[in-house]
């Protein structure tokens, strides 16, 4: 039988190499492991964002389905957020706060004017439109809506373009002068007069002879 005699320090030597590769593993599965908890907790931060967002789009519908004043008579490019009183949503000037899981969050949202291309009536997505230019028109009936959420860690929004497809049917009894379009309902103005009565007969226009 032969017996191996270690020789004096190689036990040390084997411990201090075993030190060195687990002082380098340690921190490589640490980082591994805070880098994996960090992305975790983006991702539900990220979530939640999205969902705040998912939210605001459908009170912003629900408000245009109301009234589409509601959202066309704001003025374009100002910040706004919806809140729900009664049931119903309505629209406001500004940010809105909100804490949720303990991280707070901020949401708006803008509204702007869309043009359209005069040929095909596709939509210009150009920078610095409205307002619109030779070849494309305004188009009242859809508006521009950009939803954004910030937090601590992040910020994301969401472009779309709300449109108008249903139309109110109004009933309109008395006429008194000229506006522009479109008006809210009921409403008493026309867009202009050529040769018309409007006075004699009330709740009606005469043409005038010529």
């Amino acid at each position: 039988m032969k017996v191996y005699l270690q020789k004096p320090g190689s036990l040390l030597l084997e411990l201090l190499i075993v030190i060195g590769v687990v002082a380098i593993i340690i921190p490589i599965i640490a980082q591994i492991v805070v880098s994996s908890l960090s992305a975790n907790k983006w991702s539900m931060e990220n979530k939640i964002a999205v969902d705040l967002i998912d939210e605001s789009i459908k009170s912003i519908e629900s408000t245009s389905f109301e009234k589409w004043q509601n959202i066309y008579n704001k003025i374009k490019g100002d910040e706004y957020h919806s809140t729900k009183n009664g049931g119903s949503w309505s629209i406001n000037l500004g940010r809105e706060s909100l804490t949720i899981n303990g991280l707070s969050y901020q949401r708006y949202f803008t509204i702007s004017n869309v043009c359209r291309n005069d040929i095909d009536k596709s939509i210009i997505t150009t920078i610095g439109v409205p307002p619109c230019t030779i070849g494309n028109t305004d188009d009242p009936s859809t508006q521009k809506i950009v939803v954004t959420v910030s937090w601590r860690d992040g910020t994301i929004s969401k472009e779309y373009y709300l449109t108008r497809w249903r139309n109110q049917v109004c009933h309109q009894t008395s006429w008194s002068g000229t506006g522009g379009a479109p008006v809210a309902c009921p409403s008493t103005i026309y867009e202009s007069a050529t040769n018309i009565d409007t006075v004699g007969f009330p709740g009606s226009i005469r043409l005038q002879p010529n």
